[in-house]
């Protein structure tokens, strides 16, 4: 075998295998002896990983595995690789590396330790710039032939029946996209429930296209899952536009921190490398290569770099954020990331965004998408939550800290906005502006170890009446100092890169100022103050209550038509609930409310078992929790199958893990690792297994087919009544005469139980069996709105055998899942 590792005029190497068979690559008297393996790295300076050089030169790829980077080489790979392979492998990567452009290996030579650096020094004396990449520009808007209208596109003999062999008309997708183009077109709101299997995204994205073709309309799609956005924007907008002929610009855009800063990233490269930071700098090197050859700038392209530790914080110190942004004086204005998917966003017919960035809009005016007349939002059951989250201000001690480092840093490997005007650093402006920064730290801290005792032990509460408000004021007076010492310094410089930072620093100062000031008086009505505790201190939040009048005040305004969609809307076909807290009916004189029933027969693919034998659900949490795992534990034996357990708490979801047996294969939330990782692992999983999540498992979990077939809901999910949001609605409700139990706590657990029960029949190929083991939807009053809400009849069992059994023989008799060649986007 040619070595390229002989090209680059290295040591003897030699590759090495996981059993320890090892394979000559170079020999050679010169140098030091290397050795190369593949995830068995021990940080030697004589040990090169393979796997490690990939995350520089491929940081895009899913994965280091053998096998992925064989398949990206077209190299045969075994499940266990042998050295010869290895070796084919290692040729491969050394061949790329030589592609690679020698500015880029001349930085990484510097952020990776040896005997890595070696190797790309070398490599830069061998290699040649990248050619310059020809973009296109996009072509503008033009009139494409008529569309003919939703029955035309969707029915069995339109385009789509043509591209999709086997394609099938859904009367549901059809009602739902006629209603949706018919508001489209006359205006108003249209809020449609759509069932799985419905075809929901065709019946928004053809009546939103038609609306595109004939008029100058302009259409945001808003989602609140990064999976579904990306779907929309790679998989089903592209297909349409292809099948349906029609020229239109879309574009997906996301919030500014997953774009990279280049002139962030320019100063935390210099800082570092003058450092010689080694940890740190090796972290970032898989973004050097990314950065050259990105079109977008976005982090989530990245998986190399996201894959290691601390990633994310990493990532806070380069990516965009308005605190840091010098716009128009920023040296890199035109070839900003950020600023470039703004500009092409504000510049597309069709726009796919998430519920953040569309409520974070209104904070700009409207800056960030500009106007647009037609509004899709999808997985609207979130918007609520999502709405809240983003008017929800926060004062902890890290907000205050982070914020003077940006100013003058702790750590002197840093350098802040201070060090870097044109001003002496022992000038009187400057040490002044030092030292009031100082101050506003201990402020900071001094208020949080006042107002800590005077918290509940609990992880998170409503903020009690402060014994004293002086600490806030002190700390407000204090930022508001250094405010008027930071006006001082703006006017003493003339660099418009630095002023524009500075001015950022300084809103930033101004809002945690007000911030404090706010926190140290009563709420107002429509505000709950309450605080929070992670492991980086006491956190205290401003958040409404009711987020109705601020969508109705600074979203709906300016809209001709608005689409809001998800599979759990209403209470037994019921949108009161809905409308009145997302506040539609206030603002459009036309509400059409629409329920389009799943076309799947979840009669014949589920059933819906409830032990009335179990305790209460209110019992102590050791005997329900018992009663829990041994269930879980012989359904999943008895039936062979896997089983995904929700939990509403964390303290159920230990109690139950820790009573099922080590020899059954268990996964947890909190434990294993992140929900995508464990996700994962339970769908790749050829065994019998458990996997137990809490909150974030409720929805937007999809394990098809035999991936998931017991589903077991542990309490029936109301709203904690602590919770300092939920405790503060309730209060006001009642205060206003209303019953905060049957008028918020059941809506909003109905519907949550809907989106639990709907983890389990996701596509035409699923069946299984779900397990609710809290029998108050039985022996309680209310439990008949939780029953009726429920896709299937209940069946109460009196003692374990028996359902154990019924379970098992439903199994052993249900149809095998027939696999349906229907392509999933119809």
């Amino acid at each position: 075998m040619s070595s390229r590792w002989a090209e680059l005029d290295l040591g003897a190497c030699r590759v090495v295998d996981a059993h320890g068979n090892d394979y000559p690559v170079h020999e050679s008297e010169q140098g030091t002896p290397i050795t190369v393996s593949l995830g068995l790295d021990n940080a030697a300076e004589t040990t090169l990983d393979m796997g490690r050089l990939a995350h520089v030169l491929l940081p895009t790829l899913s994965d280091i595995r053998a096998a992925t980077l064989c398949s990206h080489f077209g190299l045969t790979c075994s499940e266990s690789p042998t050295v010869g392979e290895l070796a084919a492998l290692l040729e491969s990567l050394l061949t790329e590396l030589l592609t690679v452009d020698r500015d880029v290996l001349s930085l990484l030579s510097q952020l990776m330790p040896e005997p890595y650096a070696s190797v790309l020094q070398q490599s830069v004396l061998r290699t040649s710039p990248d050619e310059p990449v020809d973009v296109q520009p996009e072509p503008p808007r033009s009139e494409g032939e008529p569309l003919g209208t939703v029955n035309d596109i969707l029915g069995m003999s339109g385009p789509l029946a043509e591209a999709l062999s086997a394609y099938e008309s859904r009367p549901g997708q059809l009602q739902m996209a006629r209603a949706v183009d018919h508001t489209f077109i006359d205006g108003g709101a249209c809020v449609v429930e759509a069932g799985p299997g419905t075809g929901k995204t065709f019946a928004y994205l053809v009546p939103a296209l038609l609306t595109l073709a004939r008029s100058s309309a302009r259409v945001v799609v808003s989602t609140r899952t990064k999976q579904l956005q990306e779907q929309l924007y790679t998989k089903d907008l592209p297909f349409l536009l292809e099948t349906l002929g029609v020229p239109i610009r879309v574009e997906l855009l996301k919030g500014r921190s997953n774009y990279l800063c280049l002139r962030r990233w320019q100063q935390l490269i210099g800082e570092l490398t003058n450092s010689l930071d080694r940890v740190r700098l090796a972290k970032l090197a898989p973004l050097v290569r990314w950065i050259m050859t990105t079109a977008t700038g976005d982090i989530e392209e990245n998986t190399a770099f996201l894959a290691q530790p601390g990633a994310r914080a990493l990532w806070s110190e380069v990516c965009d954020s308005p605190r840091f942004c010098t716009d128009q004086f920023c040296p890199h204005e035109d070839t900003c990331f950020a600023i470039t998917a703004r500009r092409r966003a504000r510049a597309a017919d069709l726009v796919v965004i998430n519920h953040a960035l569309l409520l974070g809009d209104i904070a700009t005016g409207g800056m960030v998408l500009g106007k647009y007349s037609h509004l899709i939002i999808d997985e609207g059951h979130a918007l609520e939550a999502a709405a809240r989250s983003a008017f929800t201000r926060t004062l902890s001690q890290e907000s205050v800290d982070r914020l003077a480092d940006e100013f003058a840093p702790m750590r002197r490997r840093r350098h802040g906005w201070l060090s870097r005007l044109p001003i002496n650093g022992d000038s009187g402006d400057v040490r002044r502006c030092s030292e009031l920064l100082s101050s506003a730290r201990a402020r900071s801290a001094q208020l949080f170890q006042v107002v800590g005792p005077q918290l509940e032990d609990e992880r998170s509460g409503r903020s009690p009446q402060w014994e004293s408000s002086t600490p806030f004021a002190e700390l407000s007076e204090r930022l508001r100092d250094v405010g008027r010492s930071v006006e001082s310094l703006l006017d003493e410089i003339d660099e418009p890169e630095l002023t524009r930072e500075g001015e950022g620093l300084l809103t930033t100062t101004d809002g945690i100022a007000d911030l404090a000031t706010t926190l140290m008086r009563a709420p107002e009505e429509n505000e709950v103050h309450w605080y929070e505790r992670d492991r980086f201190g006491i956190h205290l939040h401003v958040s409404p209550l009711d987020v109705a009048p601020l969508l109705a005040d600074q979203l709906y305004p300016g809209l001709h038509a608005l689409l809001l969609t998800s599979a759990t809307l209403s209470l037994d076909g019921d949108f009161s609930y809905l409308s009145k807290s997302l506040g539609l009916d206030d603002s459009f004189e036309r509400v059409e409310p629409l329920v389009v029933p799943s076309p799947f027969s979840h009669e014949e693919r589920m059933r819906i078992y409830v032990p009335r034998y179990f305790p209460e659900a209110t019992a102590p949490i050791a005997v329900y929790a018992e009663r829990i795992a041994e269930l879980v534990v012989d359904l999943v034996q008895r039936t062979g199958r896997k089983a995904l357990v929700l939990c509403t708490s964390y303290r159920l979801l230990h109690a139950v893990r820790d009573r099922i047996p080590a020899s059954m294969p268990t996964l947890s939330q909190g434990i294993d690792g992140p929900r995508s990782v464990l996700i994962s692992r339970f769908r790749a999983a050829d065994e019998p297994m458990i996997l137990l999540g809490a909150d974030s498992f409720w929805e937007g979990v999809d394990l098809p087919r035999d991936a998931l077939e017991i589903l077991v809901i542990t309490r029936l999910p109301f709203p904690v009544p602590t919770d300092p949001i939920q405790a503060a609605l309730a209060e006001r409700h009642a205060q206003r005469g209303g019953d905060p139990f049957f008028e918020l706590a059941i809506p909003q657990a109905v519907l949550r139980l809907r989106q639990g029960v709907g983890r389990l029949i996701r596509t035409q190929q699923d069946h299984g069996i779900a397990v609710i083991t809290d029998h108050r939807l039985l022996s309680r009053s209310y439990g008949r709105r939780f029953v009726h809400s429920l896709p299937v009849p209940v069946r109460s069992f009196t003692d374990a055998t028996r359902l154990i059994e019924d379970a098992s023989q439903w199994f052993a008799d249900a149809p095998t899942a027939r696999i349906d060649d229907r392509s999933e986007r119809n």
